[in-house]
């Protein structure tokens, strides 16, 4: 399901989420195409690029990494919610179970 057709508040399941692999990346699969040695191979005819394209192409890998960045933090705080969340979920559900709360409750309940 798209982003758009999920909405800001669609939490995917637990077993559904997943972590960023930062080996998946496209910034170090360019990198390692757009090393020094891949403009030694030029041939002779060719024209290297201007300067202002490799200035440009390094401050698009360079934000690229600060968006990476960025996103794995949000990430890992989201998932930091989402456990706590769910972990006080658990807590509720196992003092619903327990008991003592039960019968504080319906002492409570009769003592009105």
């Amino acid at each position: 399901m798209s982003a758009e057709r999920r909405g800001s508040g669609f939490i995917a399941p637990a077993e559904q989420r997943t972590r960023i692999d930062r080996s998946r990346s496209t910034l170090k699969s360019n990198r390692v195409a757009d090393g020094p040695s891949s403009h030694a191979t030029l041939d002779s005819d060719q024209h290297a690029l201007p300067l202002s394209y490799e200035i440009e192409r390094t401050r698009l890998h360079a934000r690229i990494a600060a968006l990476e960045d960025a996103l794995e933090t949000s990430e890992t705080r989201r998932q930091a919610v989402i456990d706590q969340y769910e972990r006080l979920l658990a807590e509720r559900a196992e003092s619903s179970r327990s008991p003592s709360n039960s019968q504080s409750l319906l002492s409570r309940l009769v003592d009105r």
